[in-house]
């Protein structure tokens, strides 16, 4: 191996005259490849120029495509031209910095110096560390770095590159003997590894305004709980619309309304797709009170009495609620243009200098209390309760007199701590604004709560609002938004057949783990239908998820374990959201999972889970949409497919997601699920009947999916994967054509992601995971994870064999057939598997007994099966020996199939006992397994 070593590479070779030949050459030269292409050296670029397309920006680009360490790198030059990306990474990473705009104002009568960094190396010792740490993020031969004293501390101003030409003789001198330092070149040639940022939240402020709903401290302390949670939070002021996009999410900690600076925040965040604490509609909903006392008093919100009053309104009427009586403008807010009045006279005055600034205002009882209950509520869900006492000789929380502005105390109570009813109202009325953030305020009267109002961007000061709940109201905030922006960067709906919280998935507060080895973890989801006592299909989901979570949501995260919905409101997805190593592990969380919601359904409903992969009697035609979220993606399946059918409707399906590796192992992974897929189902299949009867397919689930999207051919194929020969060729054979498909459909934009794609393994790109998508749901958990365990085993022993050459690849439309007779025949089948099977077990037509093949793949598995695992791969063994749960369902059914009303009693007895299986996780007796005693 030739030894790794140093090149400079110079425009003409006058240029660096103090450089030994034998470690220069010319960009000329080193385009032109060579010996200058050893894959080993790191390569200074020292070019007189680096603009784009220059010849020192190709020089830069060719050694990252020879997998050379160059300096700068392209990615460098882009960074350095554009100042506040630069500086944001810098800040990332600690490094005190003081932007260019504040430069403008400052810099006249600040104390500047400026300091040349070779490789990172200064020769002033004040910069040494900053240098240092810039060079890290930056790295380019010669940095030239302005600084800016303010009070002890130098911060970073400026950074630019230094072409060499620019160097006067004696600045030339250092770089040439940091060049000759090999150690030092090579230990700083690559940028060293950092923890990536999971999100970036900008934080508006406004410094002038008196009423900001956080102070400085509070937003101090939000970020150092951001920090710790490896989230980027920086400030920015009323006059940085233009820097929002360099930022994944938003948080308004400034005055909002609708005629407001940050409202014109809020909509630039919108329009860029970002999550915004508050958005546009929270903020016009609350801020006007007329909108507040309609909302509430339509949905039966308790409140005091309420008048929605013009300027033709009498003091006798106003006195219906009573005297004193309160009049507020309708965007009033701070307590202020609230007033307290008891005479005509008051209302006459008061009420003629609010009709000239709004042609309605809000009447309202007046309800004296020591104190208002402050409910703040986020997503749904309780952030922090307080206690607003009225300020001292006042009847508001605030008074403002010519003494000053006083503010009655805040006393925070734990939130678990909070009155039940208070909190009950609360949740309610926020609920008809959104899922932002809002600050209910709420009395207890006589005759129980009621609100006041609705605020959004409430108030959260340090000491007051988080006193009791402390740091876990900045983590709820913090992980609200990753949420929002982990969803937004792979926006995929859950499906029909599908959508995977995969290898990547991760739990909140954890750093993400970019990439795993193939076949490291594993992650799984299972889908059943909900039923009733009579096993008929319910619409149970959304109910069920809001008794989980105490809020109306999608999806419920239990750690551990997940839940989501699917296409069809009454069909429910258990999940691991975070990978697992062993699959033993995922069958712990998964049972768990299905005990919870099951335990959740029988005792509120009296409703239960009902597996296997097709419901045996349930019509279609009847069932419903998911309309919670991703109404737009369902609607537009709905338009383009007939929805109302099993394949749409009802189809219950069990996933695997495998970690990608490297292109080459992912391709490998992707070509050997080709190979596996056909067989499966004789072993998977457990959908013998759907309509009440027994249906001609083993595994009537993949029938239907094999027709089911068929209007757009590309997106489904024949569900076998084709083979591809890397991540662009998938791009190219399997993308491009499936997203041109939907390019010439109206409206059919939202579907144009990977999700699409419906075959039977299918490459997640955004999540770096390979998805097998052709198992059907079995009767306990046990047995999912079982199959689960084969495939993973199986397509490892494929992929290795792939690599190696040592498997040649039949062609892809004889797989095709062979799945087709197992989707048919089950363990029956007569397949080719010229891939898979010895000459000896052929017969006289060349087929083999799929029987065969899956037996000849188990003991490959167990070659490579993890220890913690191999108890799995008996239980497999037993299944391919017994025939699928298919058949097992098939031949308890036979013999009543000419008797309709003993058929369909025998059905229902037979399918609670199923629905019994997975609630014990303990598999059927009528499969006749030898061994179901693998732990759960």
């Amino acid at each position: 191996m030739k030894r790794r070593h140093v090149v400079a590479v110079v425009s003409e070779l006058a240029d660096a005259p103090e450089i030994p030949r034998e470690r220069v050459v010319t960009a000329d030269g080193y385009l032109d490849g060579g010996e200058w292409a050893d894959r080993g050296a790191t390569i200074v670029n020292l070019c007189r120029s680096y603009r784009y397309r220059a010849k020192g920006y190709y020089v830069s680009l060719l050694a990252d495509a020879r997998d050379q360490t160059v300096i700068p790198s392209v990615e460098t030059l882009e960074g350095l031209s554009e100042p506040f990306g630069l500086f944001r990474s810098l800040q990332e990473v600690g490094v005190a910095t003081v932007d260019l705009v504040e430069m403008r104002t400052r810099r006249a009568n600040a104390e500047i110096a400026h300091a040349l960094a070779y490789f990172g190396s200064c020769l002033d010792p004040r910069f040494r560390a900053a240098a240092q740490a810039v060079y890290r993020e930056w790295p380019a031969p010669v940095l030239r770095l302005e600084f800016v004293r303010e009070a002890d501390e130098w911060l970073v101003a400026q950074v630019s590159p230094v072409p060499l030409q620019q160097l006067e003789p004696a600045e030339r001198a250092p770089l040439f003997e940091a060049l000759s330092n090999e150690k030092l070149v090579l230990r700083r040639g690559s940028r060293s590894p950092r923890e990536l940022k999971r999100a970036s939240i900008a934080l508006l402020v406004d410094p002038d305004d008196p009423f900001s709903p956080s102070t400085p401290e509070t937003l101090d302390r939000f970020e150092r709980v951001a920090s710790s949670m490896n989230v980027y939070v920086h400030r920015i002021g009323m006059d940085e619309i233009g820097k929002l996009g360099e930022y994944d999410a938003l948080l308004i900690r400034a005055l909002t309304g609708v005629r407001e600076p940050a409202f014109q925040f809020a909509l630039r965040a919108e329009a860029l797709d970002m999550p915004v604490l508050d958005d546009t509609q929270s903020i016009i909903r609350c801020s006007n009170k007329v909108f507040l006392e309609e909302l509430l008093r339509r949905e039966g919100i308790p409140t005091p009495r309420t008048l929605v009053a013009t300027s033709k309104t009498s003091w006798e009427q106003l006195c219906e609620l009573g005297s004193p009586v309160v009049i507020k403008l309708p965007d009033s807010s701070f307590s202020a243009a609230v007033h307290k009045i008891s005479t005509r006279e008051e209302y006459q005055q008061r009420g003629a200098e609010m009709f000239r600034r709004s042609p309605l205002i809000i009447a309202q009882e007046y309800l004296p209390t020591e104190f208002d209950w402050r409910i703040t509520v986020l997503d749904g869900r309780v952030l922090f309760a307080a206690r607003y006492y009225m300020a001292r000789g006042h009847w508001q929380i605030r008074s403002q007199d010519a003494t000053g502005t006083r503010y009655g105390k805040v006393a925070a109570i734990a939130r678990a701590s909070a009155p039940a009813p208070i909190v009950e109202l609360a949740l309610r009325a926020a609920a008809l604004i959104g899922n932002g953030l809002y600050g209910v305020d709420l009395k207890e009267g006589a005759d129980g709560p009621v609100v006041i109002e609705i605020n959004d961007n409430p108030n959260l000061d340090i000491g007051y609002d988080d006193a009791a709940d402390g740091r876990i109201i900045y983590e709820d905030i913090i992980n609200y938004f990753l949420r929002r922006v982990e969803e937004a960067r792979t926006p995929e709906p859950a499906n029909k057949d599908s959508v995977a919280r995969t290898t990547a998935a991760r739990s909140p507060g954890k750093p993400p783990k970019r990439h795993y080895r193939p076949f490291e973890v594993a992650g799984m989801e299972l889908e059943y239908p909900v039923v009733d006592r009579d096993l008929n299909a319910v619409s149970l989901v959304e109910e069920g998820f809001r008794i989980l979570s105490g809020r109306a949501t999608s999806d419920v995260d239990l750690g551990a374990v997940a839940f989501s919905n699917e296409i069809a409101d009454h069909v429910f997805e258990v999940k691991t959201p975070t990978p697992n190593r062993s699959l033993r592990a995922a069958e712990a969380a998964l049972f768990d999972g299905v005990q919870r919601f099951s335990t959740t359904l029988r005792e509120e409903f009296g409703a239960r889970l009902l597996p296997t992969g097709m419901h045996p009697w349930m019509n279609p035609a009847k069932a419903r949409l998911w309309s919670r979220s991703n109404a737009r993606i369902y609607k537009a399946y709905s338009r383009l497919f007939d929805v109302q059918t099993h394949g749409w409707m009802n189809v219950h399906a069990s996933h695997l997601n495998l970690p990608l590796g490297r292109e080459r192992e992912g391709v490998a992974i992707y070509n050997a699920a080709a190979l596996l897929i056909p067989y499966l189902p004789a072993l998977a299949a457990s959908s013998p009947m759907y309509d009440g009867e027994l249906q001609p397919a083993v595994d009537n689930r993949l029938a239907w999916i094999l027709e089911h999207q068929a209007r757009i051919p590309e997106s489904c194929g024949s569900i076998v994967p084709e083979y591809v020969e890397s991540f662009a060729d998938y791009r190219k054979r399997i993308l491009a054509p499936m997203y041109q498909a939907l390019d010439r459909l109206p409206d059919a934009d939202v579907l144009r992601h990977e999700f699409f794609n419906t075959r039977g393994a299918i490459l997640r790109f955004s999540r770096q995971a390979i998805e097998i998508r052709v198992l059907d749901t079995q009767e306990c958990v046990k047995l999912d994870v079982a199959i689960a365990v084969f495939v993973r085993t199986a397509l490892r022993s494929l992929a290795t064999r792939i690599i190696k050459g040592r498997i040649a690849l039949p062609p892809q439309e004889v797989l095709v057939d062979d799945f087709r007779s197992t989707i048919q025949d089950g363990s029956r089948a007569r397949v080719s598997a010229p891939h898979l099977s010895q000459d000896e077990n052929r017969d006289g037509t060349g087929l083999v007994g799929v029987g065969e093949v899956l037996r000849g793949l188990l003991a490959d598995a167990r070659k490579v099966v993890r220890k913690d695992e191999a108890d799995y791969l008996d239980l497999v063994e037993g299944m391919i020996d017994s025939g699928s749960l298919s058949e097992q369902i098939r031949a308890r059914l036979m013999p009543f199939v000419n008797d309709e009303e003993a058929f369909t009693e025998a059905a229902r007895h037979l399918y609670i006992e199923l629905a019994d299986c997975l609630e014990g996780n303990e598999p059927w007796t009528g499969r006749g397994l030898a061994n179901p005693s693998t732990s759960a």
